[in-house]
């Protein structure tokens, strides 16, 4: 009997080895912060695009799992909150104390991380949906949801990781930048079910794939050729052909300048005389440019139209909403002279100029102060106008505020400023010439829903023949912000097969084909002029008409999925299926 211990101890062994699945399963956290940082290393700036299709394998794996669901709740938490504190850190750039409004983001985008797996596991645990149908899904279905909500915030796609891989993002031209994210998707969500599910069983001619993951082979193989292939055939369809010559200006002003723009009267000029220099020397070089591209509200004096239906008294109320130190006389006298000043600018350069600039719109019932691009032409007093329809909330207005107005904290504006700028509401077209221009203006050229609309509200059946963006990133210091905010562009024009042009304060300023293709660029915090013939594309993007009918459909089952699995609870016997 004293014996007895010593023979168990010599051969009991080491016991079987533990995977590292099981590892990794057994930690949630761990498998929530793998994904959350290899998820950010798909986007700017490392760029490991190839790491998107592994990344969400570890949140996934937290589906299938039968652990306490606190503990995997609080791994999928930890994995969005790594995720988006590390994507948004170049929120907190935009003023000293914007670090609150970047963890207050960071915070609020990570609850997508564990709403996702709380729908994931209804699906797959009570309702046994297959892990690669449901988690495709409701990702993409949550996506669009983020799109929308608030304002909408469409960046970090997972699709926008690849949007340097030609072949494969084509299928955004059906299916939105959605489509790239759902494939994505499936191929993590393929990883989980090869490793945790059955793979092989015994016959009579050895061991052979069970017939399930066949199929999964199959599914895989047929979205991803599929993708591929359409992808190649795509390409191979363009026929592009020689626009117009655009001239586009980077300049490269510290915010912080045209913040105290009001505070200082120099800054106004020598902001004025950069762009002004800039422009000229766009025309130096022969063939002139049949347009000038300023970035987003770098004409620092602004620009005043008032209705001459606008009585007086109308007009003095309007200015006094402005400051209480303005009147009529001076208001009107200031108009005229921004107009000779920009109108005189575009006769000196001899060529159309689509300007940047806050407009101060007086009519009799109503004032409107927008963030505007606006179209001047020489020899010409009249001007074409496209007024920002996505205001940035915190940025150019801020929403709740009369309830609220501690929200002020997270702006970067002090001293009793109040951004206080109108919504557009015309997705008008610009007409230079022969051509036709759908311009957005800061972050309009990352919202896929609004882009669209310039192509689906076409008037005469005839769509933009090239879209402009007006940008100023120069709240964000030369961060990843810039290369962020080009990989989301790209996918618009895709989605609607038209060439974009960048004019962008501190870069970066580039031109970007029917295929998603970055044709040139100009290097970011640098000044100069971006020269550029645009590639016009005759190709009509199926996206344009159907719109968001991806992320529409899955966001369906999203809302669908609660009822149906109280339903089903119901009816099935207790235990008789896990509890998600």
């Amino acid at each position: 009997m004293m014996n007895a211990p010593k023979a168990d101890v010599e051969t009991t062994g080491p016991g079987p080895r533990i995977s590292l699945t099981d590892r990794v399963s057994r930690h949630p956290v761990i498998a929530g912060i793998t994904s959350g940082l290899f998820l950010w290393s798909a986007f700017p700036p490392i760029e490991w695009s190839w790491l998107a299709w592994i990344a969400l394998a570890p949140l996934f794996q937290l589906v299938v799992e039968r652990g306490p669901r606190l503990r995997l709740y609080l791994g999928a938490w930890v994995g969005g909150l790594v995720f988006w504190t590390l994507s948004l850190q170049w929120v907190r750039l935009t003023d000293a104390t914007a670090w609150v409004a970047w963890l207050a983001m960071a915070f609020a985008f990570s609850f997508w991380w564990p709403g996702f797996l709380a729908l994931a596991r209804l699906a797959v645990l009570r309702l046994r949906l297959p892990l690669m149908l449901a988690a495709p899904i409701l990702w993409v279905g949550l996506e669009h949801v983020r799109a929308h909500l608030l304002s909408g915030f469409p960046w970090y796609y997972l699709g926008h990781s690849q949007y340097r891989s030609l072949h494969l993002i084509q299928i955004a031209d059906v299916a939105g930048a959605l489509g790239v994210s759902f494939l994505i998707a499936l191929v993590n969500a393929w990883i989980v079910d090869l490793l945790s599910l059955p793979l092989l069983y015994k016959s009579a001619a050895g061991a052979r794939l069970r017939p399930k993951q066949v199929a999964r082979l199959w599914v895989l193989g047929a979205c991803l050729g599929g993708t591929i292939l359409y992808g190649a055939y795509r390409l191979s369809t363009a026929d592009f052909r020689d626009g117009p010559r655009l001239a586009l200006i980077q300049s490269n002003i510290e915010q912080k300048y045209k913040n105290d723009s009001e505070k200082n009267d120099a800054y106004p000029f020598q902001i004025r005389e950069k762009l002004r220099a800039l422009a000229t020397r766009a025309t130096a070089r022969e063939p002139k440019p049949d347009l000038i591209v300023w970035p987003e509200t770098s004409y620092p004096y602004g620009f005043i139209a008032i209705d001459p239906a606008t009585s007086v008294d109308t007009l003095k109320q309007q200015v006094r909403m402005i400051s209480e130190n303005i009147t009529p006389e001076f208001w009107r006298e200031k108009q005229k002279d921004i107009a000779e000043d920009v109108y005189g600018m575009t006769d000196a350069v001899a060529a159309p100029m689509l300007v940047g600039s806050i407009v101060y719109n007086h009519k009799p019932d109503s004032f409107n102060k927008y963030n505007s691009a606006i179209l001047v032409e020489p020899q010409s007093r009249t001007v074409q106008m496209y007024n920002k329809i996505h205001l940035v909330p915190f940025g150019e207005y801020i929403p709740f505020l009369e309830r609220m107005p501690w929200l002020m904290f997270f702006t970067p504006y002090r001293n009793g400023y109040v951004p206080t700028l109108n919504f557009g509401d015309a997705y008008n077209l610009l007409n230079l010439g022969a051509y036709r221009i759908a311009v957005g203006i800061c972050f309009e050229d990352t919202v896929p829903h609004l882009t669209r609309r310039f192509f689906s509200d076409a008037p005469g059946d005839r769509q933009p023949d090239l879209l402009v963006d007006l940008s100023n990133d120069g709240w964000f210091h030369g961060s990843a912000e810039l290369d962020m905010h080009l990989a989301v562009s790209v996918f618009r024009t895709i989605e609607n097969r038209v060439p974009l042009a960048r004019a962008v304060n501190t870069g970066i300023s580039a031109l970007i084909d029917g295929n998603g293709r970055i044709l040139q660029t100009l290097p970011r915090l640098t000044e100069g002029v971006l020269q550029v013939t645009v590639p016009l594309d005759g190709r009509v993007g199926m996206y344009s008409s159907l719109g968001d009918w991806l992320g529409l459909s899955c966001l369906a089952v999203c809302i669908g999925l609660a009822p149906v699995g109280a339903i089903y609870k119901r009816r099935t016997k207790p235990n008789a299926a896990p509890a998600a």
